[in-house]
């Protein structure tokens, strides 16, 4: 694949997310790995309704800017920290999504309320408050998808939400999902009541049904 495919990826995705708010104007970032260990992110400080394919910037695994003409996403080091922690990871979505920023303020992680949150490897944490922008954003977001194979988003608190995947359609699916189930969260407690939990033995049931069996070698 050429790399304009790749950056028309990057491109399409990232106006996905601004289609479904996920994204607003340039507060978010997204991100893939390409096959050469380079990677593919979006620009900084750019309007996304005014970017175009182009504008997408290749960087290095040290950050290093090897095609483009635009400066790359301020929170590079937070996609980049977020690859070394595991392999399976090959697309990052950070977006400022405002059910998941709402919760961090709160340091309240979202418990497995539905499916959508299961699917996710939550129940989703809160990483500790680093100033965005920081290298240090990207080594705290890094610990927890180390220390958790199947956790596939977190909250970012008071700053957004990040999301991983195997390929950009995934990590974006998983960033839709983490929202709907801070959203679903949120909706329930207004109700005044306390909201349940799945308990584990409904959530192995669900994944036990719902999971690919692996082909045996």
């Amino acid at each position: 694949m050429e790399i304009s495919e790749y950056r028309q990826q990057v491109f399409d995705t990232t106006l996905a997310l601004v289609d479904i708010q996920l994204i607003r104007l340039s507060a978010g970032n997204v991100s893939q790995r390409l096959p050469d260990g380079n990677f593919v992110i979006t620009p900084s400080a750019i309007l996304y309704k005014n970017m175009d394919p182009r504008d997408i910037v290749i960087i290095d695994s040290d950050g290093n800017i090897v095609e483009g003409d635009k400066k790359p996403s301020s929170e590079k080091a937070l996609h980049l920290d977020i690859y070394k922690s595991r392999d399976d990871i090959n697309a990052v979505v950070h977006t400022h999504s405002v059910y998941s920023i709402a919760f961090s303020t709160v340091d309240m992680e979202l418990p497995l309320v539905c499916v959508e949150l299961i699917s996710v490897g939550g129940p989703v944490p809160v990483m500790k408050y680093v100033c965005p922008g920081l290298p240090e954003v990207g080594q705290e977001a890094a610990k927890f998808f180390a220390d958790r194979p199947r956790l596939k988003s977190l909250l970012m608190k008071n700053h957004g939400m990040v999301a991983v995947g195997k390929n950009l359609d995934d990590a974006y699916q998983n960033a839709y999902k983490t929202e709907i189930g801070a959203e679903v969260y949120h909706l329930a407690l207004q109700t005044g009541r306390t909201p349940q939990a799945l308990t584990d033995e409904q959530v192995q049931e669900i994944l036990s049904r719902y999971q690919k069996p692996k082909e045996s070698k």
